[in-house]
C-alpha cells in the first residue's frame, strides 16, 4: 500500500508540477538534467488508482471475527462489509440516511468494544473470533444471498443505500475517555429509554434515560399477549417447577415495582418473586414494559416498546433523522457524555 501510494504521488508531482516550473521558470533556468520518463497513463487510470487506495486504506488490519453459532464457522470479515451487513439485520433499510448512519456508528463502536473486551479476555468458547452471530436468525450477519432473498428485486437499491450510509461514517466511534464506550441500542422504547443500572445492572455516565417521545409512533409500539389461566401456570411451572398459586387467578401476577421509565422492576408470580426480566423471558413478551388485566379465565399482557430500552432507540432516531436531525444529533442524544470520534 505505501509503495502504490509513493508511486502515484511521484507520477502526480513529475506529472504536473515539474513541466509547471519549466514553464514558469524557463528552460535556460533549470541547472539539472531530469532523467525520468512517466510511464503513459491516462488521467482515467491514475483516477483508478486512487480510488482504489482510499477503498482499501482505511480497512488495513481493521477486520471483524465472527462466530456464525448456525454454521460454527468463523468468518472474517472487513469493517465495512461487517457494519453493511449488521446494519441491514437491525434497521429497516428504509429508514432515513441519518439514522442509518447513526446505527452504523452506534454497530461499529459496540462491536469494537466487545471486540476489544475479548482481546483482553479471551472466551474460549468463540474459538478465536471477537463474537458471535447466528445467520440463521439473522442475529447481527447475514451473507449477501440471504439479503437478496430478503429485499428482492429492491436489492440493489437497499445495498447501495445502507453502503452509502456506512461509507459516509466508515471509522467513526464513540469514546468516552479515549475507550469505545459500549453503545447499546435497541428497537423502540416505551416512549424513554432506561438507566443501563435498572436493567443490566453497574453504571456509567451514558447510558442513562432520555426521553424518546418519537417511539410512540412507532409501529408495534404497543402489543398484547394473552394466555388461559391454565396456560399461564404452567409456563411458570416449567420455569419454577416449586411454584405455588392460591385460588384466586387474580393474585397469579402482581407488579410490585417499576423504574422511572416504567419498566417493571420487581414482580410477584403465584408466591415466587421474579424480575420484570424473568416475566418477560418466560412469557416471551416484546419489553419489561408491561400492564397485566387478569379476567374471564384469561391474563392478558400489553407491552410498550420493544427490546431491552437501553441506549439508542432504533426507531426514536428515526423519527429525529426524519425532524431534521443528524446522525452527530442523534448519537448524542442518546449517548451523553460521550465524543463522537472521526
Amino acid at each position: 500500500m505505501k509503495q502504490k501510494l509513493i508511486f502515484i504521488l511521484s507520477l502526480l508531482f513529475f506529472i504536473f508540477f515539474i513541466p509547471l516550473a519549466i514553464t514558469m521558470k524557463g528552460l535556460s533556468d533549470i541547472n539539472f538534467k531530469l532523467n525520468f520518463k512517466p510511464p503513459n497513463l491516462s488521467l482515467d487510470t491514475l483516477k483508478a488508482m486512487c480510488s482504489e487506495l482510499q477503498k482499501e486504506e482505511p480497512q488495513k488490519g481493521n477486520t471483524f471475527k465472527l462466530l456464525d453459532q448456525a454454521t460454527g464457522q468463523v468468518l472474517e470479515l472487513s469493517a465495512k462489509e461487517f457494519i453493511i451487513s449488521t446494519v441491514a439485520t437491525e434497521v429497516p433499510a428504509t429508514f432515513e440516511k441519518e439514522a442509518l448512519k447513526a446505527q452504523a456508528v452506534a454497530a461499529y463502536t459496540y462491536f469494537s468494544f466487545l471486540k476489544e473486551k475479548n482481546a483482553n479476555n479471551p472466551d474460549q468458547s468463540l474459538k478465536g473470533a471477537d463474537f458471535a452471530v447466528d445467520s440463521s436468525k439473522m442475529y447481527y450477519y447475514a451473507s449477501k444471498e440471504q439479503l437478496q432473498e430478503r429485499w428482492g428485486k429492491d436489492f440493489d437499491f437497499y445495498y447501495d443505500k445502507i453502503s452509502q450510509a456506512v461509507d459516509a461514517v466508515q471509522g467513526q466511534s464513540l469514546r468516552q475517555d479515549d475507550k469505545y464506550i459500549e453503545a447499546l441500542y435497541h428497537s423502540i422504547s416505551s416512549g424513554n429509554t432506561e438507566n443501563i443500572a435498572d436493567v443490566f445492572g453497574g453504571s456509567c455516565t451514558y447510558l442513562n434515560a432520555v426521553v424518546s417521545p418519537g417511539d410512540l409512533l412507532a409501529p408495534g409500539y404497543l402489543s398484547k399477549k394473552e394466555f388461559s389461566i391454565e396456560e399461564f401456570k404452567n409456563i411458570a411451572k416449567s420455569k419454577w417447577p416449586d411454584i405455588s398459586f392460591s385460588e384466586d387467578p387474580k393474585t397469579f401476577l402482581q407488579i410490585n415495582s417499576r423504574t422511572s421509565s416504567g419498566m417493571v422492576l420487581e414482580a410477584k408470580i403465584g408466591a415466587k418473586s421474579v424480575t420484570g426480566r424473568g416475566v418477560r423471558e418466560i412469557f416471551s413478551l416484546r419489553s419489561s414494559n408491561f400492564e397485566v388485566s387478569i379476567q374471564n379465565d384469561k391474563i392478558e399482557f400489553i407491552t410498550k416498546g420493544y427490546g431491552h430500552g437501553v441506549g439508542m432507540s432504533q426507531y426514536g432516531a428515526q423519527s429525529m433523522a426524519r425532524q431534521g436531525s443528524d446522525y452527530r444529533q442523534i448519537l448524542a442524544w442518546y449517548y451523553p457524555n460521550t465524543q463522537l470520534s472521526v
